[in-house]
């Protein structure tokens, strides 16, 4: 197990069924490369599911995924859809250039709407030393010497210090990674997957009202 999954996974549990069956090999011929091992990792550990609403873990395969989630491929910049990183001006390659930007998380806004993302800058043939690059809507690209797991382990240690209109997560022990297949199971039987993130959101209003 690589290392910052250990870590993360001390800081947010996964469930007792998460987790998911991937058949690396054939994933990775049909995206076009490997993958970092603290990602597949992170897969088989967790599987496809979301963090506090607003932080998704991709399926890892370039096409439609029964989850809903936006997949690795379909998230990931390519010349057939990079209208909005020309209006970022950003002068990364597209994918499969050397150096383009791989996608692994995706960022949600209130609505649901995408507000950013995650992504290896996919310099040399080595995965786990790609660089992960940070993209938020209306702030500019913020590169992390960090594996894509070692980021989530930092957002959990330091979101709780941090104002809440500048967490990407509520941290630990608070935040919570809930499965798609149990997302949908809960929304079957008309309950709230994320009804414990109304508490800490007033809870977090209140300290900071609280503190000035």
């Amino acid at each position: 197990m690589h290392p910052d999954v250990d870590r993360l996974m001390a800081l947010l549990p996964p469930g007792p069924e998460d987790g998911e069956r991937v058949d690396w090999p054939v994933v990775e011929r049909d995206l076009g490369c490997q993958l970092p091992v603290d990602f597949r990792d992170l897969i088989s550990v967790y599987g496809v599911g979301t963090i506090d609403e607003c932080l998704m873990v991709l399926p890892p395969v370039s096409g439609r995924h029964e989850s809903g989630i936006a997949s690795v491929g379909q998230m990931t910049p390519t010349p057939e859809k990079a209208a909005w990183l020309k209006h970022t001006k950003s002068d990364y390659p597209l994918w499969p250039e050397p150096g383009a930007l791989l996608c692994g998380l995706r960022l949600a806004d209130g609505n649901g709407d995408l507000w950013g993302a995650v992504y290896w800058r996919t310099t040399g043939s080595v995965p786990e030393r790609w660089p992960v690059v940070l993209w938020e809507r209306h702030h500019p690209f913020i590169e992390f010497d960090l594996s894509m797991t070692g980021l989530l382990v930092k957002w959990l240690t330091e979101s709780p210090d941090l104002d809440i209109d500048r967490r990407h997560l509520f941290g630990a022990p608070h935040s919570r990674f809930i499965h798609w297949r149990v997302e949908r199971e809960m929304r079957e039987r008309d309950l709230d997957p994320w009804e414990y993130l109304e508490t800490l959101q007033i809870e977090a209003l209140e300290a900071l009202e609280a503190g000035r």
